[in-house]
């Protein structure tokens, strides 16, 4: 009996490992699908069947939720782009007739789907939810589920019916007529967003109802960061150390944009930090204390332009990507005027080239500059935001952490943005952006930190907006304290050190990362500080400034030693006479 007994518990102790082993690898591939980070297609209908800025803009938004993000114009996508997809957004920026494959397109498709501007009757039965009609204009858009509301400039939305079994998330509208349209819907789990745009003046509540649709939650924490901006060897150290105290006397950790070179185009002359030693001896302090270096550029300039105030990245007078030499005129060629696409192709490619020796030669110049005197940069920031899409994609092999607004656009400089909060986009290539938010204290602007305020104040719309500012220290440190005062006041911010983030920089001749707050290097000393006479020259003096101060402690001592033997002698003297 107790045989048999036994026997049972044996084969019922089989059972129970089979049927665990048959379990537990289900709940780890479900886990494990649970954990994966969302894989985003985006199928975006243009004019041109091309990206543009509002892609790209998207492209930030969706950045802040993975970095897996792929983008396929609706003439080109098939059906097998969508299988490995859990979010696919479509975008239509105009009103057409979709492909007759977008009937069935989505059939099969059982993620999350968000619809965005025209078109969304025609990608199959997924948005039965919502009838569109024609077109509204308004100037106020509101969450349905918070007070949150923003004041937008006129705009035309797409005016829809949203039918019942559906949710209003977002509402918008005139203020003058008070009538309420369906802004964002949500019905049957997928999404619908009624504008036909995206940028940043209007598309914050957006980026806050990502949230739901990614449903991954975010701490209700403002990241922020304090930038001090256009630092180069001239710049005067006083205010600089003045606002770096106060900064310190906070513990609030901030960043300072360094351009290592000042190169007056009139007459000439090339200023590095060697002949700046009180300028660098605060930067040194500054590193050291709580500060975190930027690269902004070489020289900040191209062609006649002053350091500081021209572009280094970008051809303003072509309106184009940095293609031939400062000193050549040239006019760009279309595809029309060759007589192949090749020969068009080995155009564009010679072009591509020169831009990318330019960009690889002006950013190792940057950082070896900076790391001949010790200092090293942890991001980059181009001159006035200014970079090709090329130019991102070079920049992605040499730094990991980018800081500012971003150029959207290869065709217009000005066609640039901000997103509301930190993001991956693939057209950065792995670069994290720190967006810049708030703006600056521009001089002779009345209540300018008070619009710094007011954009503040649209960011906190997102739960997790980044609240980022920059300054001059040119302006004066009392400038700067008004600015501060009012910075204080923000709840809930968690200022940025550069220092307690993954970052990496990889120079030609140097490597720089972070580990638990301290800036980690390696570099040929001798290869980088050897490339010009200014940095040898700065430790000769250096060196000859401590020789000359040993020599001083060393004469000093000398004739304290003289003056008390004589006084003893005198003393010794003087007694024996008594």
């Amino acid at each position: 009996m107790q045989v048999r007994t036994m026997g049972r518990h044996k084969i019922l102790i089989f059972i129970i490992c089979i049927t665990l082993c048959t379990i537990l690898p289900n709940v780890s591939v479900e886990a494990a699908k649970e954990a994966k980070e969302p894989e985003v297609l985006v199928i975006y209908t243009t004019r041109d069947g091309k990206m543009n800025e509002e892609q790209r803009y998207l492209d930030l938004l969706i950045g802040h939720f993975t970095s897996n993000i792929r983008f396929i114009s609706s003439d080109d996508v098939e059906k097998s782009d969508l299988s490995s997809a859990t979010h696919l957004f479509y975008f239509g920026q105009y009103s057409t007739q979709l492909p007759a494959k977008f009937n069935t397109l989505f059939d099969e498709y059982e993620g999350t789907i968000v619809a965005i501007g025209y078109n969304s009757e025609k990608i199959g039965n997924q948005f039965s939810f919502i009838d569109p009609k024609h077109e509204v204009t308004i100037d106020q858009i509101s969450m349905k589920s918070s007070d949150k509301t923003l004041d937008i400039t006129k705009m035309y939305i797409v005016e829809i019916k949203a039918y019942e079994g559906s949710e209003i998330l977002i509402n918008g509208r005139l203020k003058e007529g008070g009538v309420d349209y369906p802004v964002m819907v949500e019905g049957n789990g997928n999404y619908y967003y009624a504008f036909d745009t995206v940028d940043s003046s209007r598309a914050t509540l957006f980026a806050e109802a990502l949230h739901d649709v990614f449903k991954i939650e975010h701490e209700e924490i403002s990241p922020g960061y304090i930038r001090l901006e256009d630092v180069h060897p001239l710049v005067n150290p006083k205010p600089l150390q003045e606002i770096a105290s106060m900064l310190k006397e906070k513990d609030i950790p901030y960043m300072v944009a360094l351009i290592p070179v000042y190169s007056n185009q009139i007459t000439g002359k090339r200023s590095t930090f060697a002949d700046s030693p009180e300028l660098l001896k605060v930067l040194k302090q500054i590193q050291k204390d709580g500060g975190s270096i930027v690269l902004h550029g070489y020289t900040h300039q191209f062609r006649a332009s002053e350091t500081g105030e021209g572009f280094e990245f970008w051809d303003v007078e072509n309106n184009s990507p940095i293609y031939f030499p400062e000193d050549q005129e040239y006019t760009l060629k279309e595809e029309k005027d060759f007589s192949s696409k090749e020969d068009y192709l080995n155009y564009i490619n010679n072009l591509k080239a020169y831009e990318r020796e330019y960009i690889e030669t002006k950013i190792n110049q940057g950082i070896d500059e900076l790391a001949k005197y010790g200092l090293y940069p942890l991001a980059f920031e181009a001159p006035h935001y200014t970079m090709s899409q090329y130019g991102y994609e070079i920049l992605s092999e040499y730094f990991s952490t980018y800081v500012g607004q971003v150029q959207l656009s290869d065709k217009d400089w000005e066609i640039m943005d901000t997103s509301p909060y930190i993001t991956s986009p693939s057209f950065l290539h792995g670069m994290k952006l720190l967006p810049e938010t708030m703006g600056y204290i521009q001089p002779g602007v009345e209540q300018a930190v008070q619009k710094m305020m007011d954009n503040a104040g649209r960011i906190r719309l997102t739960r997790d907006g980044i609240l980022s500012a920059f300054y001059h220290p040119y302006l004066g440190a009392e400038g700067f304290k008004e600015l501060l005062d009012e910075l204080d006041k923000l709840p809930n911010v968690s200022w940025i050190d550069l220092k307690e983030m993954d970052v990496w920089v990889k120079g030609k001749n140097v490597s720089i990362h972070t580990v638990n707050g301290e800036i980690i290097k390696d570099f040929n000393r001798l290869k980088i500080v050897s490339s010009s006479m200014e940095a040898p020259l700065y430790y000769l003096s250096q060196f000859v400034r401590f020789a000359a101060w040993i020599m001083v402690v060393i004469g000093g001592a000398a004739v304290c030693v003289f003056i008390v033997f004589t006084f003893r002698l005198i003393k010794r003297n003087n007694q024996i006479e008594g």
